[in-house]
């Protein structure tokens, strides 16, 4: 879309509301007011977009940089996982009084909370830092872990009170992302920053108990296993016999039997793998008649089953999907491939397989990025090419994570609205939203609010469609949470390949992206609305009214149209506060250690010059003497961005841009799977075994042969892999 405008400023913003009451388009369920400026008769030609570029450079002057905070701490409170509990009844005589209950976690606030069974909040407890995982046992432990802690803590209700009542310690283990339980007294966690899946056999208790008021919550033992289980493993379950893994960047997820202790066995597991990411799955055990180990449905959300294509200059073959599989042994069949997106349902993260009581089989689907959740259902097993019944019903955007009521009722977890939803099928869909009311979730702007809604629903483009090639999508498709999918993807160009790049710290990371094409974030908006919905036969510059969108009104929004120029600015918003969430390797850090201070000297001597550690990109006066990395390497904000504004032609073929390709940020690298602009290097390690330098020459790739070019020794690529983790 172009960025000039034959209108006054003033005339635009205008037109753009008038208009805005006088067509109302609608399209594929959503109904949003499409507007497209008519030309003014003025003669004065004014730039549209330039009270953004104001907004943006206002913004820019006024942002310490040095310490600018990180979103875990500025997006609210978060609620990102629900479980029902049942508890006793202190105020009744009979010890047998039950009553429902729920806890939940908010990642934001780093808070357990007790929900009685209309989700209001009736206590709150600290928990783990950015508490995002929960399980609970058949005994009624909870146990949290916290991508940001390397404690997991066990939480009980006594007398009808939530309390802290044990912890366990992994001071090796990083960025914790699933927990699950087995029925043998075992903990499964996997771990996102190694690709880890550790069973922890729990032990007896050391230290005071929970009825020792001040005292510290006891240490609980453990015997512990560790074993590799693939790139981003984001959730697990255990499911009768089985352990299953959403490894999120292999695209897959893996099954392992489990043995008479409960310990996960290698040998013999099986992966479901798609060409796409998979935000989320559920299973049930389905028994073998006969001899024979039982099999499982596996039940999942993900992007379409497709390669990427971007050669019509827009995003193709990125529908949302739910799948439906059995495993059996070794083998896995495909029972059901349904395009959700088609339905209203985009990101689908909460999914829930079920056996009813007639013998039915249903998959419940709920949408994070539209405001559709839907119910698949199958008579009897499902068998390939055997369509389900589907209803659909309204719901608001945002589902993370479900529990089943089990009146055919839903409680949600929702961290778009910073809310707990009861969601029902009966009359005709309804939704009881109770919005989490603390400082996290009140001190944010609306702007701020309407901009995170850009980019997590298919607000940016309402109006695509799913037919073929086409699909309907959010950013979140491809930048899971704000950051990568895993995958290298066809850019539409000739034959250059590109990795997803992550979409958080582009305040002060500017010219955006590997080609470097979009100056500033004003450039990004205005091409992230045209680009989205491209092929939507209708113009990005739009206006949306709550009247047509009532879910906006839960951000706070006012009965006013917001203009096209407004909605920019609201994703600017966004973006300038979606900074990189903190490092946990350095949370609770004063210093380096003897190995990561050489790994900041010889990064400092062969990466730095084009690694820069700036605080602004394109600012080379914000660059940090190396006195000066420690306490900001270490500081919560991580605020370095590791880059610069230029390009560079390092080896990594082919190039995105004639001359090279931006010199990307190295924050926070373990999410970034997989390396180089081409996706070719699978680890950090092997990156730096393709190094090679001279005295004014450095290539990551493909070095020329023939010339007095030196690799890096074992114990430089040691000590810069120690010092690239604190990034």
């Amino acid at each position: 879309m172009s960025a000039i405008r034959n209108t006054g400023h003033a005339a635009a913003l205008v037109a753009a509301v008038v208009f805005a009451s006088a067509c109302k388009p609608r399209a594929a369920g959503l109904a949003t007011t499409g507007v497209i400026l008519p030309v003014a008769t003025s003669t004065v030609a004014v730039d549209a977009l330039q009270p953004l570029r104001d907004f943006e450079s206002a913004r820019r002057a006024s942002a310490d940089f040095a310490h600018f905070p990180a979103s875990d701490a500025t997006l609210g409170s978060d609620p990102y996982a629900l479980h029902r509990v049942t508890v006793s009844d202190p105020t009744v005589a009979s010890p047998s009084a039950r009553l429902p209950q729920f806890v939940g976690l908010l990642r934001g606030s780093s808070a357990i909370v007790a929900l009685d069974a209309s989700l209001r909040e009736i206590a709150r407890l600290d928990a783990p830092s950015s508490a995002s995982s929960m399980a609970i046992t058949k005994t009624g432990d909870i146990f949290v872990a916290g991508e940001l802690s390397h404690a997991i803590q066990r939480f009980r209700f006594t007398s009808g009170d939530l309390r802290l009542d044990g912890s366990i310690d992994l001071p090796d283990v990083r960025a914790i992302r699933g927990l699950a339980s087995g029925p043998e007294g075992v903990l499964y966690v996997v771990e996102e920053h190694d690709s880890r899946l550790l069973t922890l056999k729990l032990g007896a208790e050391e230290g005071a108990s929970v009825g020792d008021r001040g005292s510290r919550p006891p240490h609980i033992s453990f015997r512990r296993s560790d074993a590799p289980i693939g790139h981003g493993p984001l959730r697990i379950a255990r499911v009768g016999q089985y352990v299953l893994v959403d490894c999120f960047l292999d695209h897959a997820i893996v099954v392992r039997r489990v043995d008479a202790g409960g310990l996960p066995v290698a040998r013999g597991e099986v992966r479901i793998v798609h060409d796409g990411p998979i935000w989320g799955f559920d299973a049930i055990e389905i028994p073998k008649e006969g001899a024979g180990p039982p099999g499982l449905l596996v039940a999942a959300g993900g992007v379409e089953d497709h390669p990427l294509d971007r050669t019509e200059g827009s995003f193709g073959f990125i529908d949302s999907f739910v799948y439906l599989y059995r495993v059996q042994g070794s083998s896995v069949t495909r029972l059901a491939a349904v395009n959700v997106s088609a339905l209203g349902l985009i990101t689908p993260k909460a999914v829930h397989l079920s056996l009813s009581q007639n013998g039915s089989f249903d998959l419940i689907a709920l949408a994070y990025g539209s405001d559709k959740w839907a119910r698949l259902e199958w008579s009897h097993e499902p068998e390939a090419n055997v369509e389900p019944r589907i209803s659909t019903y309204p719901c608001p955007p945002g589902s993370a994570s479900m529990e089943p009521i089990g009146d055919g009722s839903f409680a949600v977890a929702n961290p778009l609205l910073d809310a707990w939803v009861h969601l029902s099928s009966t009359d005709g869909g309804k939704a009881e939203i109770v919005h989490v009311r603390d400082s996290k979730s009140n001190g944010r702007s609306v702007d701020s609010r309407m901009g995170e809604a850009l980019f997590f629903t298919s607000l940016m483009a309402p109006w695509d469609k799913s037919d073929g090639r086409l699909s309907r999508f959010a950013c979140e498709t491809c930048h899971f949470e704000g950051y990568v999918d895993g995958r290298t993807h066809h850019t539409g160009r000739g034959d250059i390949r590109a990795t997803t790049k992550p979409l958080l710290g582009l305040f002060n990371n500017k010219p955006h992206f590997s080609r470097a094409l979009d100056p500033n974030l004003t450039s990004v908006a205005d091409n992230e609305f045209r680009v989205a919905g491209a092929k939507s036969d209708r113009d990005p510059w739009f206006t949306v009214s709550p009247k047509d969108i009532p879910w906006i009104l839960e951000f706070g929004v006012s009965d006013e149209a917001w203009t096209p120029v407004h909605l920019r600015r609201a994703l600017m918003t966004f973006l300038m506060d979606f900074s990189p969430r903190p490092n946990p390797d350095v949370l609770g850090r004063e210093a380096w250690s003897k190995v990561e201070r050489r790994g900041a000297e010889v990064f400092r001597d062969r990466c730095e010059s084009c690694h820069s550690a700036r605080l602004v990109t394109d600012d080379p006066s914000t660059r940090v003497p190396f006195e000066g990395w420690e306490p900001l390497v270490l500081a919560r904000e991580g605020p370095i961005v590791w880059a610069r504004a230029e390009y560079e032609k390092t080896g990594v073929e082919p190039y995105v841009n004639e001359n090279g390709a931006r010199v990307v940020s190295l924050r926070r690298l373990f999410k970034k799977y997989p390396y180089f602009t081409n996706g070719t290097a699978k680890s950090l390690q092997a990156l730096l075994d393709r190094v090679r330098y001279g005295e004014t020459s450095f290539f990551h790739d493909r070095a020329p042969e023939g010339t007095a070019l030196r690799s890096l020794t074992t114990r430089e690529k040691e000590d810069l892999l120690a010092f690239l983790d604190l990034l």
